[in-house]
């Protein structure tokens, strides 16, 4: 397989990886990629291409990274998603002063 094919997990033209889908199943693609390219990377070393060795290991740090960065965002939501709104001081004891 040649690396070339194997993107960062980036679309075309693009610095950023894709947000439309839900942090769960980027972060399940992103470690089949991974996974790929660390059979790449031990191919490279029996083969002694050191040069391709390093690209591969360049490719694994920016696909960790962005694991890194997505498990983060995934758990910065399910702490919004779990604090509850705050309560007023005055909820409930509202007193209609001109009844």
């Amino acid at each position: 397989m040649d690396i070339s094919s194997v993107s960062p997990g980036y679309p075309s033209g693009s610095s950023k990886p894709q947000q439309s889908a839900d942090p769960d199943s980027q972060i399940r693609s992103l470690e089949q990629k991974l996974r790929t390219l660390q059979d790449e990377k031990q191919k490279a070393v029996q083969n002694k291409d050191e040069e391709k060795r390093k690209k591969i290991e360049k490719q694994i740090r920016e696909i960790e990274e962005q694991i890194q960065r997505l498990k983060q965002q995934e758990k910065k939501q399910e702490t919004v998603s779990k604090t509850p709104e705050p309560q007023r001081a005055d909820a409930g004891n509202a007193v209609d002063t001109y009844a």
